[in-house]
């Protein structure tokens, strides 16, 4: 130590040095080093320190390193965080801003392709003929005699099946058309086998007895007749389709003469094509 640090020390009172001691953070390592070496000369006890009688009177080796707080560390510390930070900082602005660009890339992109075309893709969706079903049961129920309607219960019946019986008639009439003009696609066979589904509900409500009246009664037998045929057609016809092979399949051709008849008894008119039943005459 220079000769004028020393005289520095030596002139400092036992309670100015401890304060150095005791209040490390506020002042440079060195003087609080000085300081503490001061005191240990002197044989002043440091707080939480041993009595310098215990080294001889000398101060213990790396004593001043030692006892000295590090506080340099501190200002260290928070430049290296604030450095992390700022690097973080603009590595994420960095980032959202190569975010920001791609994004406004795909954009200009997009704005760049034509416009969508419009093409026909093939559909299972079948057209709701609902309107077409309340026609056909409203015009097969004209001939029954107001006696057979007064039955308020019967009729609610009977209009159930007739309603069930047509939902399932249009929708194979639809099918058959399809077939009839050429339009049928890859999708017919699961057409058909969905509308067999719709057929299934009538054939659930025919399981039960009703006390219909003598016209209600032949109406549900040609309702019964034109079901059943309808049925196998739609089994048989999608394996049928190529080349046209059911047109000329004799047993397809019988089944759909005796649906049109049966049907032709019910209503003049096909509420999905517009065109005349073609009823079956007996020749004598």
């Amino acid at each position: 130590m220079a000769p004028a640090t020393s005289d520095f020390y030596s002139q400092k009172t036992d309670a100015e040095l401890l304060f150095f001691v005791q209040n490390p953070g506020q002042y440079a390592p060195e003087l609080v080093a000085s300081a503490t070496s001061e005191l240990r000369r002197r044989g002043v006890a440091l707080p939480g320190a041993p009595a310098p009688a215990e080294y001889g009177g000398a101060t213990p080796p790396a004593a001043a390193a030692d006892d000295a707080p590090r506080t340099w560390l501190k200002p260290v510390a928070l430049s290296l965080g604030l450095l992390v930070l700022g690097g973080s900082t603009y590595w994420l602005k960095q980032n959202s801003a190569a975010d920001a660009a791609a994004a406004q890339a795909r954009l200009e992109a997009k704005r760049r392709l034509p416009p969508p075309q419009l093409v026909e893709a093939p559909t299972h969706v079948i057209p709701n003929y609902d309107g077409a079903v309340a026609r056909a049961i409203a015009q097969q129920l004209r001939p029954v005699p107001a006696a057979e309607q007064a039955d308020a219960q019967q009729m609610r019946q009977f209009r159930e099946l007739a309603k069930r019986f047509w939902t399932a008639e249009t929708q194979t009439e639809y099918l058959t058309g399809l077939a009839e003009t050429g339009k049928a696609g890859p999708e017919f066979a699961e057409q058909a086998r969905l509308v067999r589904e719709t057929w299934q509900a009538w054939n659930r409500a025919t399981m039960y007895g009703f006390r219909f009246g003598p016209t209600l009664q032949a109406q549900v037998r040609r309702m019964k007749d034109a079901a059943g045929g309808q049925q196998h057609i739609l089994t048989a016809l999608p394996a049928l389709l190529p080349e046209g092979r059911f047109r000329t399949d004799q047993e397809l051709v019988g089944r759909t003469a005796d649906v049109q008849d049966a049907v032709g008894g019910l209503v003049p008119v096909s509420p999905v094509s517009g065109q005349p039943y073609k009823r079956i005459t007996l020749k004598m």
